[in-house]
């Protein structure tokens, strides 16, 4: 790394040229900005001439000089004031020109503004962004259009062209050099040229107050700094363009990052590929294989296609497909995408059937939903599902099956038990829609219902109010014992069914519900028909039925190596040790929160928080919207259940506290708030209590995006 203080006048005035890297964002400064520059100038103009005024830093990267060509560095930081100052002085340039000062206007356009012997692109020293650049050109040339615009670069020209000419007045060539030289012998920057080292890097530590920089920004200008820059317009249109907007809102879907999708994009012949790392792999592929630009973007569209059909099921158009696709999507193994990929574009040259895709699709998803109930870590499926890529061979469902069983792939004596047992709604809720779903599916209706509309409903009622008659029959129905029973037959796959009577049945006796599921048209219902009670050995056999019924729809091939459960992990000090043992375990993936501001009614682009500790991201999470809403979010949030039914606390020693232990159960501050906030739970659990945190603040749909990843 090579720094140095130069004036405006050393930058501009070299054989450099500075282009502005499609990852920076468009042209934003405004009038503010305009005048606080405009400012500084002038206030030079008034002290002694040695006074120097600093701008700040101008970050760059050398990019691929050819000899006899102009030398191009991609700017990092410091587009926007050299974008700001070669206006300023191409508005100075034609105020000269209005006062007849021909010498002095081309001596800013030769010396500041242009390579003077250059055509095309080349030509300018500072080249914005596609979207920008059409606008700078035109005002570089002495042509802009559109004069009366406020903002973007046309207004930031207008804003200075006005001001010179207020300020030059009648003084003429005495006061335009005055102003030239304050512009640019008197201020300078700090010059940082970085070679080597991963731009998306050096962008995300000089830019940590700013907009996020996804890799997909940086994958895109560095294809994009393959086509030479006069070709750039027309790529643009031709190729990029039509990739871009795969990932845009479409048929109901919101719009998708395409940085998820190029990880597993390099991930698809089984080479793991690091998080953050895809710019990097990206560019190491891409220029070990010689593709063009315009053939790299064939290759991407081809694979965008199979992913945005594992993300929007309903775009497929193929029936058996959208539906095995809706249920991986219900799974949240993105981590299985490359899998995938790879699976579907076999299928694409025709070296996998039909059958055996879908076979392989229903073989993944067995192996994920046993796992998940009996307890087993999803730490390293990032690694494990790249790994079964490089065993695939001819036979891709025998060699996948071969692959599952050996990583450990819970048999029927295993499942079968834990899922009578396991609270299933609380924590894998989208599991257990998937489930009822399926096992309502299976029933083959004669009529036709839409269990999209159907919400989960628990028989056995999520509060039993002892002072009311409704809640006194679940008790006598359960027995001395019923609130243990109630705690842990509560949330498992034996008490759930489907319904749209939900808000009316609530916390209602058992006679209430048998009399709505009487008219209820889901198969489902029909078991509790005939039932005199509903207690815990009720629960516990229709479990072990559905059970029984899962097994075969998501059923483990015979062989293979013998599944042994894994022994429950020690608890650790301060945990919830009568539901959380094997929880802890499978919390150790990351906690993704992505956050859509101007969805929010904020200023912003969308965030991505994902720290190292999922109880960390969930804290961050909570300080910036108390940050951004102000005080009365930070009242709310101390009023509405946050993290498994408590609410912030700024007193966690009482209101946390474990009883059976005299301590509080674990917790985590909320920056500086003075807050805190329960932590004692799944990562699992933390995703499903800040989905339900965002329902609760009634935020839009789409406005944050909870989910883990590995």
């Amino acid at each position: 790394m090579e720094a140095h203080v130069k004036t405006v006048r050393e930058i501009l005035h070299s054989g450099d040229q500075f282009l502005v890297p499609f990852f920076q964002r468009h042209y934003s400064w405004r009038k503010e900005n305009w005048q606080r520059l405009l400012d500084d100038i002038v206030a030079l103009t008034e002290e002694a001439e040695e006074t120097k005024h600093f701008l700040g830093p101008l970050v760059c990267t050398p990019f691929n000089p050819v000899p006899g060509e102009v030398t191009p560095y991609q700017l990092i930081d410091g587009q926007q004031r050299l974008a700001t100052l070669t206006i300023a002085l191409a508005a100075l340039r034609d105020v000269a020109k209005l006062n007849a000062l021909e010498s002095v206007s081309d001596e800013i356009h030769e010396d500041y503004l242009i390579h003077r012997r250059r055509q095309g692109v080349q030509r300018f020293k500072v080249v914005p962004r596609l979207g920008d650049r059409s606008d700078y050109e035109s005002i570089i040339e002495g042509s802009p259009a559109g004069t009366t615009m406020t903002t973007g670069l046309l207004g930031g020209y207008s804003f200075f062209k006005r001001e010179w000419k207020r300020l030059v007045g009648s003084d003429g060539e005495t006061a335009i050099r005055r102003y030239l030289i304050a512009s640019t012998a008197r201020l300078s920057l700090v010059t940082i040229t970085v070679g080597g080292e991963n731009p998306y890097e050096i962008f995300e530590s000089l830019n940590s107050t700013g907009l996020p920089l996804e890799e997909s920004d940086l994958i895109r200008n560095f294809l994009f700094m393959q086509v030479p820059l006069h070709e750039q317009d027309k790529f643009q249109s031709a190729h990029w363009d039509v990739f871009e907007r795969r990932f845009d809102a479409a048929g109901g879907y919101e719009k998708l990052s395409p940085t998820l999708f190029y990880r597993s994009f390099l991930m698809r012949d089984g080479d793991y590929c690091r998080n953050k790392a895809a710019y990097v792999e990206f560019k190491k592929q891409n220029l070990a294989r010689g593709l063009t630009p315009a053939a790299q973007v064939a290759e991407l569209q081809k694979f965008a296609k199979f992913e945005l059909w594992l993300r929007r099921p309903l775009t497929c158009e193929v029936a058996d497909f959208r539906e095995v696709f809706s249920q991986t999507l219900a799974l949240d193994i993105t981590t299985a995408h490359p899998l995938l990929l790879h699976l579907l574009h076999r299928h694409e040259q025709g070296t996998l059937d039909k059958a055996g895709l879908l076979g392989c699709f229903t073989d993944l998803a067995s192996f994920v939903i046993r796992r998940s109930v009996c307890g087993e870590s999803t730490r390293g499926y990032g690694r494990l599902f790249p790994a079964a890529i490089k065993v695939i061979r001819q036979h891709a469902r025998d060699d996948l099956r071969d692959f599952l069983l050996r990583e450990g792939w819970p048999d029927d004596a295993a499942f079968v038990p834990h899922l009578v047992e396991f609270s299933i709604y609380k924590r894998e809720r989208n599991k257990c829609r998937l489930l009822l779903e399926t096992l309502e599916h299976e029933h083959h209706h004669k009529e036709e219902v839409n269990l999209k509309r159907l919400t989960v409903e628990h028989v056995l009622p999520q509060a039993i109010d002892g002072d009311d008659d409704d809640g006194k029959s679940w008790q006598r129905m359960l027995g001395p014992n019923w609130l243990v029973l109630h705690e842990k037959w509560l949330h498992t796959l034996g008490n759930l069914t489907l319904t749209g009577y939900n808000p009316e049945l609530g916390n209602g006796s058992f006679a209430d519900k048998q009399a709505a599921f009487a008219e209820s048209k889901v198969s489902l219902n029909q078991h509790f028909l005939e039932l005199a009670q509903w207690n815990d050995q009720d629960i516990k056999q229709r479990g072990l039925q559905l059970a029984q019924l899962v097994a075969r729809t998501w059923a483990r091939p015979a062989g293979g190596p013998g599944y042994i459960t894994p022994a429950p992990a020690p608890p650790e000090q301060g945990e919830l040790v009568e539901v959380e043992t094997h929880e802890q375990r499978r919390g150790r993936s990351k906690l993704l929160i992505r956050v859509h501001w101007s969805r929010l009614g904020k200023a912003g682009s969308d965030e991505d928080i994902c720290e190292k500790k999922a109880t960390t991201t969930m804290a961050v999470f909570l300080d910036k919207l108390i940050r951004v809403f102000g005080e009365p979010m930070a009242e709310r949030l101390t009023r509405v259940p946050v993290s498994r039914g408590y609410p912030l606390s700024n007193n966690p020693s009482v209101d946390f506290l474990n009883p059976a232990q005299g301590k509080p159960y674990n917790h985590q501050a909320v920056g500086k708030t003075g807050l805190y906030v329960f932590t004692n739970l799944s990562n699992e659990e933390k995703r499903d209590d800040l989905r339900s945190l965002a329902r609760s603040l009634e935020f839009p749909p789409d406005g944050v995006e909870v989910s883990l990843i590995d």
